[in-house]
């Protein structure tokens, strides 16, 4: 069975196109983003497969070191650093979280339309989503990486506006990449052919 997790400003409703072309077992978890947190991991999952912040909050989960893991637009960090960059600059995230507290259907607007594809109409809600902008300032999975005895892999657009791609190869230099047109929103936007890169 097939975990999946979201990135920031979506729902578990987000997999739905990659699951419907993959037809098999799977759970997509939510991160409470526009409605209750569903996080809890079930029973039987052999693959984990995790957009953007999902891969990293998967990435962070110990129980989990022993399964293999996909990433979809996927990064270690997001935030540049000394020794990682290009990456996102900190006043980016610090941007949205101020406007975020005002106007989150804006921000949420904003981040939509360079992601590629729109979100859920459900309402926001506004704690959590800080709560992600706050696990993507922070959060590095650089070292648990490092250290995964499970195999990992990597599929990104080469239109991705979000997270770009010279960000990605800096990021995941040692590790092959499958590249897909298309921007940030993959399993939305590209299901069948992400669909033919992960299917067991």
């Amino acid at each position: 069975m097939i975990l999946f997790v979201h990135g920031w400003g979506y729902d578990a409703g987000f997999w739905d196109p990659l699951r419907d072309a993959l037809q098999v077992p799977s759970v997509a978890l939510d991160l409470g983003y526009f409605g209750a947190a569903k996080t809890v991991i079930p029973d039987g999952v052999t693959l984990l497969v995790g957009h953007s912040l999902g891969f990293l909050w998967l990435a962070r989960e110990q129980t989990l070191r022993h399964l293999p893991l996909i990433g979809i637009n996927a990064f270690p960090r997001f935030l540049e650093a000394e020794d990682y960059t290009p990456a996102i600059a900190p006043r980016v995230l610090d941007r949205m979280k101020r406007r975020l507290s005002v106007d989150p259907a804006a921000v949420l607007a904003e981040f939509w339309q360079r992601a590629g594809a729109p979100g859920p109409a459900a309402t926001p809600q506004t704690a959590a989503l800080a709560e992600g902008l706050d696990h993507l300032a922070t959060w590095n999975a650089r070292e648990n990486l490092a250290t995964r005895a499970s195999s990992l892999r990597l599929i990104a657009g080469e239109e991705d506006a979000i997270v770009a791609p010279a960000m990605t190869r800096m990021a995941f230099k040692d590790l092959a990449i499958d590249w897909l047109p298309g921007g940030h929103a993959l399993p939305q936007t590209h299901p069948a052919k992400v669909a033919r890169l992960i299917r067991p």
